[in-house]
């Protein structure tokens, strides 16, 4: 598992274990309110609507002021994708689901399930970054760009229909709208109010025969009305009714139908989204009934729904009622009268919105029809980019003083095919790479080369930003391997006779002869250097020394240990194996293993060299 693996999951579980515990602290059936706090208000939201959508709108305002149209696209895509496309598989599972999940959990986390994609915000933070997509979906520049603009349009169209939709209802239902001026009415109200611990409750109470049924109307508190129709209520009916309108307005409910609809218009092509906007309301009604009659008996629930079926109205726009469609009627009113004993859903709750986190960013769109010319060297002269050293599998070659035909490594790079790689993806290196340092008329650009991706860090942008491309055809390594040949290694482990390792290093290879077709060709010739290269100093208290090596060992392998001033020395010689193990000197020496190594392009003789000393050699 890699590191940033680990850190995603490490706080999506974190996360997902207090969405749990909140879920459950604030189960109704236990304590008859979702507060968490002594004296607070007795019903809040679980998660407010506004979220994700605020972060996402934000984004694309200050991206379109500050930046103008053709980068905000780029933005657009880098940040929605991801998003949007969760969005929309997430429903999809969820929707089949819903019948199953209804019948066991509690309306209560019914309705957070909908809400959970409004935390999708958090996976853009780095410490939930993916570490490389599982699945890139490719397409055209040109073909992004027409989508993008077509997906742009649709969303606004829709979200704005919507928008449009809900004022024209407001209208149309407050026009007439007076307050209510009975004093009984409004005593009844403020004792519901007070009930819930409202504070501050800047929402009024109106009447109107533009009304069919009870509902609250209105995003921001202080707009908020509660709407009766001009029908005659009794005491009982009017606080079920208060309870349950007030019920939504402190859970912000309107803000829930909101967001949904935000996800509905970003995936306003897929059918089951609209699907799915019309079953969370749904969640919401019966999340609401669940809890005004949590400590009812039987003929309360039956005056319920009795009250149900005579209010039958429109709850259209971002308004929640008493009685909407008749579709869910059969179902709400059985769920009423006879409840099914169900669970918090808690555990449920934090699954799934432990598996969404675990999920986001697995699937990335690449676009473009770039060369490395392109992308990796902007178009300049190769001539320009001096390549410094290369890194490669198990060392590194520098140009000045190992023969590795750099201007060739150049050559293939600028010929790579490139597609700009959407999302914030690290690119671990976990298989074969290649990592090359320039000299360029960008100062110093740093590159790196794994089998599907590129990425490239300018050293003097002030961005200091890391340019993922996806590669549509794999590095080629076979090529690649006999312009700069991988370094065979031997890892050294310093151990106290009973394989706890006290001490690791990597060996510095001295001399390195490639025999390929025939002939051979010197790689690596360097002057060994006690200081200068691997080794441990201060200490001698290691009873055996490991050496485990990278390729297939196809030679007895030699190991000369000389005294510091090389005054005296001994040789010992091995069978060839991956890994040799012998005692160690009591005294400070330096180490020299020679071994012949088959590699994927060549047999490579090879002498590597690292240093044991102890203080008195410092």
């Amino acid at each position: 598992m890699s590191t940033e693996l680990l850190i995603q999951g490490l706080f999506a579980g974190l996360i997902s274990l207090m969405v749990a515990w909140i879920v459950f602290s604030r189960c109704d059936q236990e304590v008859g309110s979702d507060s968490l706090m002594e004296g607070g208000q007795k019903y809040v939201p679980f998660i407010h609507g506004a979220l994700l959508p605020l972060y996402l709108l934000v984004f694309f305002a200050l991206e379109l002021v500050f930046y103008g149209a053709a980068s905000t696209l780029e933005v657009i895509l880098d940040l929605y994708f991801g998003i949007f496309l969760h969005i929309c598989l997430y429903y999809i599972v969820l929707l089949p689901m819903l019948p199953l999940l209804r019948d066991h959990i509690s309306a209560r986390a019914c309705a957070i399930l909908w809400m959970l994609p409004n935390y999708l915000y958090l996976t853009q933070y780095s410490y939930m970054e993916v570490p490389k997509p599982v699945l890139v979906l490719h397409a055209s520049s040109g073909l992004v760009k027409i989508l993008t603009v077509v997906w742009l349009i649709g969303f606004a169209a829709v979200f704005g229909w919507h928008i449009v939709n809900h004022l024209i209802f407001r209208r149309k239902v407050l026009k007439h709208a007076a307050a209510v001026t009975d004093d009984a009415v409004l005593q009844l109200f403020r004792e519901e109010v007070k009930d819930m611990a409202i504070r501050k409750p800047k929402f009024q109470l109106v009447q109107t025969q533009d009304a069919a049924t009870p509902l609250s109307i209105g995003l921001f508190r202080r707009s908020t009305k509660i709407v009766l129709p001009k029908k005659d209520y009794s005491p009982h009916e009017l606080r079920l009714i208060f309870r349950h309108e007030l019920i939504h307005i402190s859970r912000e409910d309107s803000w829930s139908k909101f967001f949904m609809v935000f996800c509905t218009a970003m995936c306003w092509f897929n059918p089951l989204m609209w699907i799915a906007m019309k079953k969370s309301a749904e969640d919401l009604e019966l999340s609401c009934d669940e809890t005004v009659l949590l400590k009812a008996d039987e003929s309360e629930r039956a005056q319920y729904a009795e009250l149900i079926l005579s209010t039958a109205g429109d709850d259209r726009g971002f308004s929640t009622c008493l009685s909407a469609s008749a579709t869910t009627m059969r179902y709400r009113l059985r769920s009423i009268v006879r409840p099914p004993k169900r669970r918090t859903g808690a555990l449920i709750v934090g699954l799934t919105f432990f598996v969404l986190c675990m999920t986001c960013g697995y699937v990335a769109l690449a676009y473009g029809e770039e060369t490395g010319a392109a992308t990796i060297f902007r178009d300049h002269d190769l001539t320009e980019f001096s390549a410094n050293h290369v890194a490669v599998v198990g060392g590194r070659y520098e140009s000045e003083a190992d023969p590795v035909d750099t201007r060739a490594l150049t050559q293939y790079l600028a010929g790579l095919h490139t597609q700009e790689l959407i999302g914030n993806y690290p690119i671990p290196a976990d298989g074969k790479y290649l990592e090359i340092w320039y000299n360029s008329p960008y100062g110093v650009v740093l590159v790196y080369l794994y089998t599907d991706y590129v990425k490239v860090l300018y050293l003097s942008d002030e961005s200091d930003v890391w340019y993922v491309y996806h590669l549509p055809e794999p590095a080629d390594w076979e090529y690649i391997d006999s312009i700069v040949p991988p370094l065979p290694t031997a890892q050294v482990d310093l151990t106290n006779g009973m394989d706890y390792s006290g001490y690791d290093l990597e060996a510095s290879v001295m001399k390195l002869v490639r025999i390929y077709d025939g002939k051979s060709a010197v790689l690596k010739d360097r002057v060994p250097d006690p200081y200068g290269e691997a080794g441990v100093f201060g200490s001698l208290e290691y009873a055996d020394v490991v050496i485990a090596f990278s390729m297939p060992v196809i030679s007895e392998i030699e190991v000369l240990i000389e005294n510091w001033d090389y005054s005296s020395s001994k040789t010992l010689v091995f069978d060839a194996a991956e890994t040799i193990r012998f005692a160690a000197p009591d005294y400070s020496a330096h180490y020299t293993v020679k071994a012949v190594f088959q590699g994927s392009n060549g047999v490579y003789e090879t002498t590597f060299t690292f240093h044991i000393g102890g203080t008195d050699v410092m």
